[in-house]
């Protein structure tokens, strides 16, 4: 049998999964795959799921359907469509379960029209958009990069942020305001934004 790494060694492009003289399992294909679309499905899941503090379980569901859905998923479509598709269903059982709000699932199949772009060869050009806009935030003044900070990687409510910043909602508000504005400079400099 033919090794898939020349002499058994890592390449950089297999460096995400050690491999030993053996075919891939379908265990080492499902975590790859997993794991490069990972990011992509938060994203979506985000979009979806009204209650931040559910996107977490909604998510480990979905990878634990998902694992165990892996014998129908059917190669000739997306991986990452496929694992949305499981993603919104899970998102409306959990709604069901936990009394969670949702987007209204026609919603849903549009934030899935917008998602197809960033499956297969469009994944790399989504992490050097995120990658273009992480540079535009770290370019921001602190205050504003601050402000970033809090409402999208710490999801921290308003009220909070409000009261860390020794600031008004409305003060808030503004700053929000003016660094997307910054942000929507910078990355149409960098051409991201058309």
């Amino acid at each position: 049998m033919n090794s898939p790494v020349p002499n058994g060694h890592l390449s950089p492009n297999n460096a995400k999964m050690k491999l030993t003289n053996r075919e891939p399992s379908a265990h080492d294909v499902f975590e790859l795959l997993a794991r490069d679309h990972a990011d992509h499905l938060l994203v979506f899941l985000r979009a979806v799921v009204r209650d931040r503090s559910m996107v977490d379980d909604v998510f480990q569901e979905t990878m634990m359907v998902a694992w165990r859905r892996l014998a129908d998923f059917d190669r000739t479509r997306s991986f990452g469509a496929w694992l949305r598709g499981i993603g919104s269903r899970v998102a409306m059982d959990f709604a069901g379960r936990k009394r969670m709000v949702i987007v209204d699932p026609t919603m849903i199949q549009e934030i899935e029209q917008h998602s197809v772009a960033f499956d297969g060869d469009h994944a790399h050009a989504f992490q050097t958009r995120m990658a273009t806009l992480d540079d535009c935030i770290e370019r921001l003044p602190n205050d504003y990069s601050q402000v970033i900070q809090m409402v999208y990687r710490a999801d921290l409510p308003l009220r909070k942020i409000a009261s860390n910043l020794a600031l008004t909602e409305e003060a808030v508000k503004k700053r929000i305001q003016r660094a997307r504005a910054l942000l929507a400079q910078c990355l149409h400099r960098k051409g991201v934004l058309a």
